[in-house]
């Protein structure tokens, strides 16, 4: 009798282990769950922040003709990800685009150009952020790689006035966004 009361026992005390066992590493693993999800926010924001300095050149900045013919052979192999409206002199009669976020001005996209990918979208301006919303399936469309050459040697032809894009000309330069903060493209409007 005593053998079978300490067989009990023993198996009273290992059930008590091992459910001691299974709560300390549900625990552990519910605390490291929580560490893993702050780490890949942390992440994200970082890597957020690193494709942000990569265009912060281009936030409201003033830049060259050759900054700009720069960005669209920089962008060009992220067609359908990155847009690229230019609005040089000769696309409105030797008049320059008033683009300015601050008072929603200069967002009519008959005035520029797009390369890079396309769009059936809209600007609007949203807490002082240029904002591409609305068209139909996808924001931006991908453009083969011949429709892109054609348009990029287009904007290097001085006789075509309204695509040139003067490599000493001075543009006025802001990030496109989409409706929710990423980084959808950038925006130039050639200065006089």
């Amino acid at each position: 009798m005593d053998g079978n009361l300490s067989k009990a026992l023993w198996i009273g005390v290992s059930i008590l282990l091992f459910i001691a066992v299974v709560t300390i590493g549900l625990s552990i693993f519910g605390g490291m769950k929580d560490v893993a999800a702050a780490g890949n926010e942390r992440i994200g924001s970082v890597a957020q922040g690193m494709l942000e300095s990569e265009f912060s050149k281009f936030n409201g900045k003033e830049v060259t003709g050759g900054d700009v013919l720069a960005a669209l052979d920089y962008y060009t192999d992220r067609s359908g990800e990155i847009i690229i409206f230019v609005a040089p002199l000769g696309k409105n009669s030797g008049r320059s685009t008033n683009l300015n976020p601050d008072t929603n001005t200069g967002l009519s996209l008959s005035s520029y150009n797009a390369y890079i990918s396309s769009t059936t979208g809209s600007l609007s301006v949203s807490d002082r952020n240029i904002i591409l919303s609305g068209g139909s399936g996808n924001l931006l469309s991908t453009v083969s790689k011949s429709v892109q050459n054609a348009a990029r040697r287009d904007a290097e032809n001085p006789n075509l006035p309204s695509l040139y894009i003067n490599p000493s000309g001075n543009f006025r330069a802001h990030l496109i966004y989409d409706t929710n903060q990423v980084i959808r493209g950038i925006i130039f409007a050639q200065l006089e």
